[in-house]
């Protein structure tokens, strides 16, 4: 897979949502991830075809920042999920998730659209409780 298009999957799974609150303008900058869960299954043995393979379920994760600190960032869980199969046994390291982020990158973008919007309501609760309690 060229760098390319796992750059350009990673810019899709960012998404930056401008809100003014009072007054402040503040930018809430949502990014998503994916959650893989590997487990190799079959068995190796010698003198014989391989037989593992990894089977693989990613969930989307996205990560909320605002861009004016690290307070009130957060994680929030989804329910997307994908999985898939491989042959050969699971191998560690970031190329699983970025394999991920590219095959599905539309409905992780839509996925990702969709909880920025169902969080703007909590953010904004958020936002006003830190100014009331900023203001005792």
């Amino acid at each position: 897979m060229s760098l390319t298009l796992i750059a350009l999957a990673a810019a899709a799974a960012t998404h930056t949502v401008p809100l003014t609150h009072q007054g402040t303008p503040v930018q809430a900058i949502y990014t998503a991830r994916a959650d893989v869960q590997t487990r190799t299954v079959g068995a190796k043995t010698p003198n014989r075809m391989d037989m593992q393979r990894c089977n693989w379920t990613a969930t989307v994760v996205v990560d909320r920042k605002l861009d004016h600190g690290p307070a009130l960032a957060r994680t929030i869980a989804s329910d997307t999920r994908f999985s898939g199969s491989e042959s050969g046994a699971c191998s560690r390291g970031k190329n699983l998730e970025q394999r991920v982020l590219a095959q599905h990158s539309d409905r992780i973008h839509s996925t990702l659209m969709a909880m920025a919007e169902r969080d703007r309501a909590p953010l904004m609760a958020e936002l006003d409780s830190v100014r009331a309690l900023a203001s005792n």
